[in-house]
């Protein structure tokens, strides 16, 4: 059984994005802003029966992988509030790809699983939505035994991580490298399950997951990005799970609130594929 089954003991579940808002700065209006929004969002969420929830510093403008200590101290602050009333699974992303925030997060909160957007790929940020970044593009080198050595550190090594393959937001630093080898990379890294993505609210394509799965054997495969009611028949065959954020707010806008009909109309086709 994977980590993925023993998490959500369902078949093909949906993870529903909760994307924070600013955790400092000058567009920071407080820690009880920001829980009071990812509220209503959480609200929303379990309200159109969502499988899972993972929560994520959406408006991040660090440049580099980690974040402030600023940053840091408020999210665990808003991580640890929120799980009170998250009902689901849930778990944990913290941009750019600070895995130190994300699994002492995890430990404290008592997240199910730890989201990386780089895992095991050489890439340089080609970031949209973190001006600073687009300024001032930044590589990552990831280190999967850094990663690891770390999180056995505080003793939160048993949490399962869940990563991007040649991942969104990123331009891929080793161009002659397939998707299929970062994918046996990452899981012979330690990976519970990897995600294929495109761009946010933009889906891969099925054959591109398919290849994923091929090299994969017993560990899932989801879909990481674009996701939604207008496509779910097409990619639920083929995945094994998915995370979704931009097709369940309102209008379709990433910084929206979520929209509790647009999560349970994409809840109906995911269970009727359950049968």
């Amino acid at each position: 059984m994977s980590q993925l089954d023993k998490i959500f003991k369902i078949k093909k579940p949906v993870i529903g994005m909760l994307h924070l808002g600013y955790l400092e700065g000058e567009n920071f209006k407080g820690i009880e802003f920001v829980i009071e929004k990812a509220l209503t969002d959480i609200k929303a969420l379990q309200e159109g029966d969502i499988d899972g929830i993972l929560i994520e510093n959406w408006k991040e403008f660090s440049v580099g992988e980690f974040v402030s200590g600023q940053t840091a101290k408020n999210f665990k602050e808003v991580v640890q509030k929120l799980s009170k009333v998250i009902k689901i699974p849930f778990g944990i992303n913290v941009l750019n790809n600070d895995y130190k925030v994300a699994f002492s997060t995890a430990k404290l909160a008592g997240a199910y699983f730890i989201e990386m957007d780089v895992f095991v790929d050489k890439v340089k940020s080609n970031f949209v939505n973190n001006t600073n970044a687009m300024e001032r593009p930044f590589v990552i080198d990831p280190q999967p035994d850094e990663i690891w050595a770390y999180a056995k550190s505080i003793g939160a090594e048993n949490i399962p991580l869940f990563v991007f393959v040649q991942p969104k937001h990123y331009i891929m630093l080793e161009p002659d490298k397939t998707i299929e080898e970062s994918t046996k990379q990452a899981i012979k890294n330690g990976a519970a399950a990897v995600l294929v993505t495109k761009a946010t609210g933009f889906a891969p394509t099925v054959d591109l997951i398919k290849r994923v799965k091929q090299v994969a054997g017993d560990i899932p495969v989801g879909i990481g990005s674009g996701f939604s009611v207008e496509n779910a028949k097409e990619f639920l065959p083929v995945i094994d799970f998915a995370v979704v954020g931009t097709a369940l707010k309102i209008g379709g806008e990433t910084d929206n609130p979520v929209d509790t009909s647009k999560v349970s109309a994409l809840m109906s086709v995911v269970k009727n594929a359950r049968i």
